[in-house]
């Protein structure tokens, strides 16, 4: 994402909070007031969002001093002091929400990967997100992942070739079309295929492929199905994982474990701004 494209994100968060028609603020707020506030963590996590907070503020209010004291990517605890701003209170006050939304939220993801993270650290399975992000946001949310301590899977459709039950519209023997796949490759690109079961999963682990995605296998039959794999192959688990059975798929061996949820509905993660 470039700079231009997340100048553009803030804009049009902005834009949609008409952060510069805020009535309540210009009524009750001397223009010349100058105050000094703290952004305060309200619990347990990793911090992700400052660098895009500074970006906003710079185009609201860029006499708005700002000293930060925890970066994106540091653990923070119920009470630590995050970032002061000192500058116009009515700046301050019409970019309440807009910076609160982008902290609470990239927050809530990257401190959620860092749990999932440490829950299976000793297992050495990569926990990743997939391509169910929030529209626009998905850059800084993959971010947010890694932040955490956390994988990207392919940003976009480009990136690598995806092979998924959906794919499987015509009546090609699905052993084909992958034999297919793979000879028209001719950029190399990684090749990822979703099998749904063991029968599936035998037609291809002979095939030059990088990746196999066992999809809502049971932790008992990935740990049979991985058995199957050559080492030369990744192996990555998708389908119904979540914090309360992820250390059963862990334990199998798997290399991977991806999960949506981490960028599609994550819980927000909790901030104050204290006058």
């Amino acid at each position: 994402m470039s700079e231009k494209q997340i100048k553009q994100l803030i804009n049009l968060s902005i834009q949609e909070d008409k952060v510069y028609q805020d009535i309540t603020s210009k009524l009750t707020i001397p223009n010349h007031l100058v105050a000094s506030v703290n952004i305060v963590s309200k619990g347990t996590g990793v911090v992700f969002g400052v660098d895009i907070l500074k970006k906003i503020l710079k185009i609201l209010d860029k006499k708005i001093k700002i000293k930060v004291f925890k970066s994106d990517g540091k653990i923070i605890k119920r009470g630590n002091k995050i970032i002061n701003l000192k500058g116009k209170g009515q700046s301050i006050l019409k970019s309440e929400r807009t910076i609160l939304n982008f902290l609470g939220h990239l927050s809530g993801v990257a401190s959620e990967t860092r749990k999932l993270v440490n829950q299976t650290k000793k297992y050495k399975t990569k926990i990743c997100c997939t391509r169910k992000t929030l529209p626009g946001m998905r850059y800084l949310q993959k971010q947010a992942v890694k932040a955490g301590g956390g994988y990207n899977n392919r940003y976009n459709l480009e990136q690598e070739i995806f092979i998924k039950d959906n794919h499987h519209l015509d009546k090609i023997k699905f052993r084909d079309k992958i034999i297919r796949v793979v000879k028209k490759n001719k950029n190399k690109k990684i090749i990822n295929v979703e099998v749904d079961n063991t029968n599936q999963l035998k037609q291809i682990i002979d095939l030059k492929i990088q990746r196999i995605l066992l999809d809502n296998f049971s932790p008992k039959n990935l740990k049979k199905a991985l058995k199957l794999i050559p080492n030369s192959i990744q192996t990555e688990a998708s389908g119904n994982i979540n914090p309360k059975n992820i250390i059963q798929y862990a334990k199998t061996g798997v290399n991977r474990i991806s999960l949506g949820y981490l960028t599609h509905s994550v819980k927000n993660f909790d901030f104050s701004l204290e006058f």
